[in-house]
């Protein structure tokens, strides 16, 4: 994190000195009668959503966003997200705004930081982002002033702002102004009716007073709000929660490889399974896991263990059986490919969907990278279709657009589904190609189409 200006510095000091803090009654108060300003900073998946909760529930809201793109798009009212319309964000029009210049958060009440926290190349915690959110933050926090960060971080990130904060600007979190941890849990696309509306949110304070406002503040666009006994909480509470679906879904594939073997349709099992109503939650098979989620949080707690020389072996275990499967996509094509006489060195090899999951454009950890990747490497000749995606570079090489036809499929060696948009598993083109290699066991059974 670089050192503020000597400037910088003064303003942060003159905000805290010039201006009384906001007391506990004040601050329900204005929360009330929507006269607190809100500032949002990181407009992608987790921070547009909350700006348009704040703005929908009658708050002013300054967005903040390094990128000028969003923001012009925030501002026309154009959506670039999968669970927002155009026609919500125009609705709001005149209680959201959205700019690049983080000095408009010299007003605002409330600050929420939603920025991605991914992993380095030797899978530790970036919090670059965090990092520079709050760098851009410190110069405009006043007394009084209520700060949430809701991006997910390891534990004792909460802390560190806290002491940053306090050496950078002379304001204590807790006694000056107010500090809290409430971890987002947004799931883009999601089809089984949970929103921001409906979806229990954690909180967790740096004390009392600063937990009670975070609290009533997402009170006003959270149907349920729990808090927790400390921002530590809070944290670690979120990295468990994608941890357990990272282990669950680890073993899913595994048992998808058995059932493989045995000859008995995976999904019909699980989903035999899961009529149990209690002690189950069912989990299915796929080629890989991406978005910033479950790919990258539980390294965060693996992190952490190892530092305090705890292993979790059962976590590391299954995050190396979910980065492994790219790989076993591949080896399956091969393998298909061998028993019909070919190779992959020179085969055509066409893959169905892109993006991570279905419904969005979200390329992030995408498990079809890591495909085309390895395909490419081992010669195969790779292209793509997905109605989400219209370009695709991997590793800087762009990656042909194929069109979804009979012609085209029957020309390929082999067509992997990797990600089904919408009702692409249901549709009859399937039974034109040679050779199907369903990673999702959603495609009816058929003499041409194979399971990972």
């Amino acid at each position: 994190m670089t050192i503020l200006s000597d400037h910088a510095l003064a303003d942060a000091r003159t905000a805290a000195d010039g201006a009384a803090p906001v007391a506990a009654s004040d601050f329900t108060a204005r929360v009330a009668a929507r006269t607190l300003k809100v500032g949002i900073i990181g407009l992608g998946y987790t921070g547009l959503p909350l700006a348009l909760g704040f703005a929908t529930a009658g708050f002013r809201v300054t967005g903040v966003d390094v990128d000028a793109a969003k923001v012009t798009a925030v501002n026309c009212g154009e959506s670039y997200l999968p669970d927002l319309t155009d026609v919500e964000l125009q609705d709001v029009a005149q209680q959201l705004t959205a700019v690049t210049d983080p000095a408009s958060l010299r007003d605002a009440d409330a600050v929420v930081i939603c920025v991605p926290t991914p992993v380095t190349e030797d899978q530790a915690a970036d919090l670059g982002y965090v990092d520079a959110a709050l760098e851009s933050l410190l110069p405009h926090l006043r007394a009084g002033s209520l700060v949430v960060l809701q991006s997910t971080v390891p534990t004792g990130t909460t802390a560190g702002l806290a002491r940053v904060i306090e050496e950078r600007t002379g304001l204590v979190p807790g006694r000056d102004l107010h500090l809290a941890m409430a971890p987002e849990r947004v799931d883009p696309a999601n089809t089984n009716g949970w929103t921001l509306l409906n979806t229990p949110k954690l909180v967790g304070g740096v004390s009392a007073e600063c937990t009670r406002r975070a609290v009533l503040l997402f009170e006003q666009i959270c149907r349920t709000v729990v808090p927790v006994s400390s921002p530590a909480v809070a944290e670690l509470s979120k990295v468990y929660e994608n941890t357990f679906r990272l282990v669950n879904i680890a073993l899913s594939l595994e048992f998808s490889d058995l059932c493989r073997e045995l000859d008995l349709p995976v999904r019909e099992v699980i989903d035999a399974a899961a009529t149990k109503p209690f002690g189950f939650l069912p989990h299915y098979p796929g080629p890989g896991v991406g978005g910033e989620c479950i790919p990258v949080d539980p390294l965060f707690l693996a992190q952490q263990a190892r530092a305090e020389g705890v292993a979790l072996e059962l976590v590391e275990r299954a995050h190396r059986k979910i980065s492994d499967r790219p790989g076993q996509v591949v080896g399956r094509v091969a393998e298909l490919l061998a028993q019909r006489g070919g190779e992959l060195a020179g085969a055509k090899v066409l893959l169905v969907g892109a993006s991570y999951k279905p419904g969005v454009a979200d390329l992030r950890n995408a498990p079809a990278l890591d495909v085309i990747r390895i395909l490419r490497e081992q010669g195969a000749e790779v292209s793509y279709l997905d109605p989400m995606v219209p370009e695709l570079a991997v590793d800087g090489a762009p990656v042909p657009v194929a069109s979804w036809t009979g012609e085209t499929l029957a020309a390929q060696d082999c067509v992997v589904l990797v990600t089904a948009h919408g009702r692409i598993a249901a549709d009859p083109l399937w039974a034109v190609a040679p050779l199907v290699l369903d990673t999702r066991n959603e495609l009816a059974p058929a003499g041409n189409v194979e399971v990972l």
